[in-house]
């Protein structure tokens, strides 16, 4: 039968979920890198902090490091203890996903946590805490890579693949709207739980001390990232799901920490390495602005402190060279949400 001048046509619901996703403005990034102590979780602290009380922005945290830096930079030990006794930490989301719950993942958003002074907290910064029980959780069973007996196997191979990977797209999926930015701090490593971050965001961000060490597996980490990427989209191909629903985060840009200064200026070495990266990534792929090795923001962090609201001498030296509020503005250039 055609379609007459007053029927009513529904609309695929499939179509609705795509158009939800094309439209939202919310901006997911993650931080990644192979090596630990690159100031990783600083960064993420740090430019979450100054885009909500800077900018004006809503922001979530996300700590999916089972060390639990980026969890320990807003709250203390003890409260974080509390929470979890209470409420529950990511892992108690991840159980549920596993067992196919629902995921409930409001629940799980800590409001406001940061606090800068007594009875005084950080607004519009959410986060949700990891947990240490978080280690051993990192197992994924899909591949789709090998041999296989039929189509069919490869198929629900494929189908558990992205399983594996999506439990925090899934999450998030059901709060960003709340949120113009949610930055994810991810583990040293490209492991299944980074996968998941990938999988959930439109951008990462690598940060890198510009030494050798440092910077010898800028290539390989984004090359290996693409790599996860093609195999995700190969398996959305296999079973025939939407490539939108199964994005995969695109390299955003580099950011160079604890550069070291001598008299005014970087060191010649520092300086080399950070020309080297430039020219090996593209200028555009690297963030201008840097922040350089300061004990202020050592000093902050054991406080639970963005480094501009500490007041050791260190601190307020460290919050004189305005480096993350810089940053921070260069961040929204490159990611506007």
């Amino acid at each position: 039968m055609g379609r007459g001048a007053n029927q009513t046509v529904l609309p695929n619901p499939q179509s609705i979920f795509r158009v939800l996703l094309i439209v939202s403005k919310t901006k997911i990034i993650s931080f990644i890198n192979y090596k630990g102590g690159v100031a990783k979780t600083t960064s993420t602290y740090h430019i979450g902090c100054w885009l909500a009380e800077g900018k004006g922005k809503n922001v979530l945290l996300i700590d999916i490091d089972p060390q639990a830096n980026l969890t320990f930079l807003c709250v203390s030990v003890d409260r974080w203890q509390e929470r979890r006794s209470e409420t529950g930490t990511i892992i108690d989301m991840y159980e549920r996903f596993l067992d196919t719950k629902p995921l409930n993942a409001e629940r799980y958003v800590w409001k406001t946590p940061i606090c800068i002074q007594p009875e005084q907290y950080l607004p519009k910064v959410d986060l949700i805490p990891c947990d240490i029980d978080l280690i051993g959780k990192d197992v994924g069973s899909g591949k789709i890579t090998g041999a296989y007996p039929s189509m069919e196997t490869l198929k629900k191979s494929a189908e558990q693949f992205l399983q594996d990977r999506s439990f925090l797209a899934q999450a998030i999926d059901e709060i960003k709207n709340d949120y113009d930015y949610i930055l994810i701090d991810c583990p040293p490593n490209l492991s299944l739980m980074t996968q998941n971050a990938l999988l959930a965001s439109d951008y990462y961000a690598i940060t890198a001390i510009p030494d050798h060490l440092s910077t010898i597996g800028l290539n390989t980490l984004i090359k290996k990232s693409e790599e996860i990427g093609e195999l995700v989209t190969h398996a959305a191909a296999l079973t025939r799901q939407e490539r939108r629903k199964y994005r995969f985060a695109e390299f955003g840009a580099a950011l160079f920490v604890k550069v070291r200064i001598g008299g005014t200026r970087v060191t010649n070495a520092h300086e080399d390495k950070m020309d080297e990266v430039m020219g090996m990534l593209g200028k555009d792929k690297c963030f201008k602005t840097y922040t350089t090795e300061l004990i202020g923001y050592t000093e902050a962090a054991e406080n639970s402190l963005p480094v501009w609201h500490h007041s050791s001498d260190n601190a307020r030296r460290a919050n004189e060279k305005q480096e993350y509020p810089k940053i921070t503005n260069e961040f929204m250039d490159k990611f506007p949400s």
